[in-house]
């Protein structure tokens, strides 16, 4: 597979790869649709921080990076032959884990990682990218942020590769603070339900392993290890299974209610590691706080938000993953439509607000408005009224406690 890594050249002639730093990107707005939409090939749609260097001898920083490919091998079909991809793609998956060594399912677990239990735990570790966007009370098109409501998450991505990683990635939704000096807020998803699970190394629990499926991803835990290469060709055994963060279903129908979603875990798709844009254009099933080698599908990204600056992160749980865009449908809009195809400057950046539209320009317009009428009021009082009209308006200019007599006593 080649794949291009997109460059700049600085002033002072050296080049570096095109990973933003913060505050770079521009902030979305609603578009006619009543969506919000943000892709990878408009740079200044987001923003790309680094991860960790992580515990690993030869591990360096990873970034969601704009990249392309020439030769058909690397992820295809993107909308503008370009996406943003977690490289280096070494086999690394987040949380980095706190112990040394392991390995994660299927062989791309280099140096392992830890079940998630707080999504704050990435920032710092996991490479993320964002995308701010803006939500307010007016229900009207672009700069109006479709109004107050349920916003929905859909997701243009595919694998990396083609060896069981790089397809992976939780979804993390941040308040703005008007005020910069206040901490970002963590918003909750809406509630929902899945299967119950453990941890594969629970204390109740009896497993010795689990089977991983290369293309589907998911790892069914079993009590013994099967005998047979063609049910389990890939059995990965109890102690690598729990440093990859592998869960168990309990089994028997067992639910549970999931009643504030901290993140949404995107893990494998229907067509597994195909890397193909188009295999599944818009990706909206997930699993809300999970942490395992596949989601369970049951769950959709949604958020009740009211109006404010946010900011949608997405955290590579694998490196390797591809991504070509965002798609959020607010209150008033719909699921994105397979067939439609978006180009470079697709993105629905709000419009910048010009002078004459603006709230100072409006409101000085009306002030001076105001003063006008009262102008020509007192001019046409002075110069065509009788004696009786001058002295009710000297009387108002001078004492405007004595207009109240003029008004409701003398008439």
């Amino acid at each position: 597979m080649i794949i291009l890594i997109i460059v700049v050249v600085d002033v002072d002639g050296s080049s570096t790869t095109n990973s933003k730093s913060n505050n770079n990107s521009k902030e979305l707005c609603v578009d006619d649709h009543g969506v919000f939409i943000g892709l990878a090939t408009d740079e200044d749609a987001y923003t790309s921080v680094s991860g960790s260097v992580g515990t690993e001898v030869d591990s360096i920083p990873q970034s969601w990076i704009l990249t392309s490919t020439t030769d058909g091998d690397g992820p295809k079909n993107s909308y503008d032959g370009q996406f943003l991809q977690v490289l280096p793609d070494s086999g690394r998956t987040y949380p980095t884990s706190k112990s040394t060594g392991g390995s994660g399912g299927g062989g791309h677990g280099h140096g392992g990682h830890d079940a998630l239990t707080d999504p704050n735990v990435l920032e710092g570790d996991s490479p993320f990218v964002s995308f701010q966007f803006k939500v307010t009370k007016d229900k009207k098109g672009n700069n109006g942020g479709g109004g107050e409501g349920i916003h929905t998450l859909f997701i243009r991505w595919t694998g990396g590769d083609t060896v069981g990683g790089g397809d992976s990635f939780f979804v993390v939704l941040y308040k703005l603070p008007k005020n910069k000096r206040k901490s970002k807020e963590l918003i909750h998803g809406q509630q929902t339900v899945k299967p119950a699970v453990v941890p594969i190394d629970a204390g109740m629990s009896k497993y010795a392993g689990c089977c991983y499926d290369m293309v589907t991803h998911a790892c069914p835990c079993y009590s013994v290890q099967p005998t047979s290469n063609v049910t389990c060709p890939y059995f990965i055994d109890r102690t690598r299974a729990s440093e990859s963060g592998i869960q168990c279903s309990v089994g028997g129908g067992a639910m549970v209610i999931i009643k504030h979603p901290l993140w949404y875990l995107f893990a494998g798709q229907e067509d597994g590691d195909i890397m193909d844009f188009d295999s599944e254009p818009w990706d909206v099933t997930c699993e809300a706080d999970g942490s395992s080698t596949k989601d369970s599908g049951h769950d959709f990204p949604s958020w009740v938000l009211d109006h404010g600056s946010y900011e949608l992160r997405l955290y590579a749980r694998e490196d390797g993953t591809a991504l070509d865009g965002i798609y959020i449908a607010g209150p008033n809009g719909d699921a994105p439509l397979i067939s439609k195809r978006y180009t470079k400057g697709g993105s629905s950046f709000c419009q910048e607000e010009s002078f004459f539209s603006s709230v100072l320009f409006v409101s000085s317009i009306s002030i001076i408005s105001v003063f006008a009428i009262v102008g020509s009021i007192i001019y046409y009082i002075y110069n065509y009224t009788d004696g009786q009209g001058k002295d009710i308006l000297s009387t108002v200019l001078s004492k405007p406690a004595q207009a109240v007599r003029y008004v409701y006593v003398e008439t």
